[in-house]
């Protein structure tokens, strides 16, 4: 493995959703710095089937079954076959981009956490299905693995990636300050932009000038936070041209003005932090969380805890 290189694992399953994920860290990760474990989790056939099919009745009956469960690991083999190549293509190390198939030991998402535990900077997995609020919201991958993933951030790649340009939803709070810390080794040796940004809500509450007057004091109070997390990626690699950060004013809600910013100044990426308590239900069905991905469309969604 070449020194200082970034080591990815990349959950790949075969679908769009999956090949938007292998076009995305194309896309971002230096491919002269970059290890790419493209990894599988496969449901094996059991030892009880086989031990059934020596039945000639039971035989009869499934062997459009055992064909379907082999054709389909073959098509899984063609299509990861196809993703090492894309990588390939990209100028990505021949040695650099391996494919790791294995049968599923504890189920998909504690395997793939199990395999992340082995030195990797970040998991990346595709949004599935046709409905992804739906798909995130009820018992996917990508929110299993955000309730247990700890310490490396979860890529959740929402489309064809636009640029290299990274959003951090910064609140000031001590979820969002250790997401910093975090993708600080990742984000330093990209070639990317990375926006620090505070969204100040309106408060109907108020009167006009102390509405004015309570926004200074909100952003004068996250301004010694957002310096903090700028000399923390400062001193994970980027160049102070790379790190900007912005407070903006009277919206409607934090969500929505995250969104909104990286949608007019074409970000891809929006980063956000997660609570490190087992509640995965606090983070993708509360308001703020369930927003960003109700409203994110094909943005990438980075998950630090």
């Amino acid at each position: 493995m070449v020194e200082n290189s970034l080591k990815i694992l990349l959950a790949y399953d075969g679908s769009d959703m999956a090949l938007a994920a292998v076009n995305y860290v194309v896309s971002l990760m230096p491919a002269k710095k970059t290890q790419v474990v493209l990894f599988h989790v496969a449901t094996e056939i059991p030892e009880s089937f086989w031990t059934m099919e020596k039945n000639m009745e039971f035989q009869l009956k499934t062997t459009h079954l055992r064909a379907s469960m082999m054709a389909h690991r073959k098509g899984i083999e063609d299509s990861m076959k196809k993703a090492r190549q894309i990588f390939l293509d990209a100028g990505f190390p021949d040695d650099a981009i391996t494919i790791k198939i294995q049968g599923k030991q504890f189920g998909a998402a504690r395997d793939i956490i199990k395999e992340a535990q082995e030195g990797y900077h970040a998991v990346v997995v595709g949004r599935t299905g046709k409905s992804r609020l739906k798909d995130i919201l009820v018992g996917s991958i990508p929110v299993k693995l955000s309730g247990r993933l700890i310490g490396i951030p979860l890529i959740i790649v929402g489309g064809t990636p636009r640029g290299r340009k990274i959003l951090v939803a910064f609140d000031g709070s001590k979820e969002i300050m250790r997401a910093v810390k975090c993708m600080g080794p990742l984000v330093g040796v990209l070639d990317c932009q990375v926006l620090l940004c505070h969204v100040l809500r309106s408060q109907s509450i108020f009167q006009e000038g102390d509405e004015m007057t309570w926004q200074q004091f909100e952003q004068d109070k996250m301004e010694p936070l957002i310096n903090e997390s700028r000399e923390c990626l400062l001193e994970a690699g980027l160049s102070p041209e790379q790190v900007s950060s912005e407070v903006l004013r009277d919206k409607m809600s934090r969500a929505s003005g995250v969104v909104e910013k990286a949608n007019d100044d074409n970000f891809d990426t929006i980063v956000v932090g997660r609570r490190g308590l087992t509640i995965i239900r606090e983070f993708f069905l509360g308001r703020v969380g369930k927003k960003i991905f109700q409203l994110a469309g094909d943005l990438t969604v980075w998950v630090v805890r």
